[in-house]
């Protein structure tokens, strides 16, 4: 059986990552380059994500839909808390395991392969849950925003970072993605008892701004053109970006709390 797509791209991404890492220090918080983040945008938009949740290294975080984790590891590394994270599928999970543990950063996180929708967790386990660019790639979108509220504790903080559809214009083509309006995600989030919302349009800050991050994703986009197995990650991370450019798609930042 071939190795999976997700395996391949973990695999570049460690490459090109370690090959960097030899001629310049990686950014803090980026063992990988951001490389695993699909749409490209910025890591440093995080930075005021976290700003109106409290972490310590305490603090108990889901990262909801984490891929191969790189928002999650960005989490520990930054804010020193423990993070679990869910993946798409047990090949999306063992990937990035991997990528943690060649990172040293495996007992901060885990990833573990989980439906959105039905979370394998009690309630109220998490003080945060974090969402990064997944809603729009989900089948049930609005059932995972439900689970989120289930599992997150009493006064816990909801953050999300969203790439939205202006509301004049309809969706992008991006294959595997149904992007929503601002508005609808936060009645959404009403409807489900949210309480205290923050909703910031980060689209002008959004582009990655650091040379060593672009030149990276160019090395990878690259590397993946020559891997036919990978044809639909290249056209995913194209098209995403093609949206962003052309304000297709925007880049919008909403945090809530459970009340």
């Amino acid at each position: 059986m071939s190795e999976a797509p997700v395996a391949r791209l973990a695999a570049a991404i460690e490459t090109l990552a370690r090959a960097h890492k030899a001629a310049a220090p990686l950014p803090r918080g980026l063992p990988y380059l951001g490389l695993e983040h699909a749409s490209g945008t910025g890591f440093h938009l995080l930075d005021a994500l976290a700003a109106r949740g409290i972490f310590r290294k305490y603090e108990f975080v889901l990262d909801l839909g984490a891929g191969l984790g790189g928002t999650s590891r960005w989490l520990v590394t930054r804010l020193g808390c423990e993070v679990v994270g869910t993946a798409a599928s047990r090949a999306e999970a063992e990937a990035g395991e991997s990528l943690t543990r060649r990172a040293g950063l495996s007992a901060q996180v885990r990833l573990v392969p989980a439906d959105p929708a039905a979370l394998p967790f009690r309630a109220a386990h998490f003080t945060h849950v974090w969402i990064l660019e997944t809603l729009p790639r989900l089948r049930d979108p609005l059932a995972a925003l439900g689970e989120a509220h289930r599992v997150l504790r009493r006064g816990g903080t909801l953050a999300i970072q969203d790439l939205v559809r202006p509301e004049a214009r309809s969706a992008p083509e991006i294959p595997g993605w149904r992007p929503s309006t601002t508005a609808e995600r936060a009645a959404a989030l009403e409807r489900l008892g949210f309480i205290e919302f923050a909703v910031r349009d980060r689209t002008a800050e959004a582009p990655e701004r650091s040379a060593q991050v672009v030149a990276a994703r160019d090395r990878l986009l690259a590397r993946l053109r020559r891997d036919a197995r990978c044809a639909q990650l290249v056209r995913e991370r194209e098209a995403l970006a093609a949206a962003l450019a052309d304000g297709a798609l925007r880049v919008v930042q909403i945090v809530v709390r459970r009340p």
